[in-house]
């Protein structure tokens, strides 16, 4: 039995920021303030219509972090068709992109309202709390992807 169309919302993506100077990845903490309030995530987000995921991704990349990245510095970890996404009964899906964004030394974004602090963690120290399309990236062995390739 597969989804009904109610249950599929924009797709989205997201950036594994990778530094290789010291083996970490960036990860923002959601305001307070906004929808899912206090838990940590990858930088990005919704895929306009008639976007494709790595022009999205720049976009979301330069909106929440100030950061400038070219499409072709995104080099496509996974993606994951929404009746796959997500296995939670009554859960709403939707396609997920990831894309690994390697620097080479850690930097500090330039946070817009959507979140409230940035830290850079070993993947053995990640956070606890993590919004539901970081979580999904996780659980999938996206950050061994990443780690795989440096």
């Amino acid at each position: 039995m597969g989804l009904s169309k109610d249950k599929f919302v924009q797709p989205g993506a997201w950036a594994i920021i990778w530094c290789k100077a010291s083996s970490s990845v960036l990860m923002a903490k959601r305001s307070a303030k906004g929808r899912s309030g206090g838990v940590w995530n990858f930088f990005g987000g919704r895929i306009d219509s008639k976007e494709d995921p790595r022009t999205a991704l720049v976009r979301e990349l330069s909106e929440e972090a100030g950061l400038s990245v070219k499409a072709k510095k995104l080099v496509k970890l996974k993606r994951l068709e929404a009746s796959k996404s997500d296995s939670r009964k009554n859960a709403k899906s939707r396609d997920l992109f990831f894309y690994l964004l390697t620097v080479d030394k850690e930097l500090a974004p330039r946070l817009n309202h959507e979140h409230s602090d940035f830290f850079w963690f070993k993947q053995n120290k990640l956070p606890q709390r993590f919004n539901r399309p970081t979580s999904i990236a996780i659980d999938c062995g996206v950050l061994d992807k990443a780690r795989a390739r440096h």
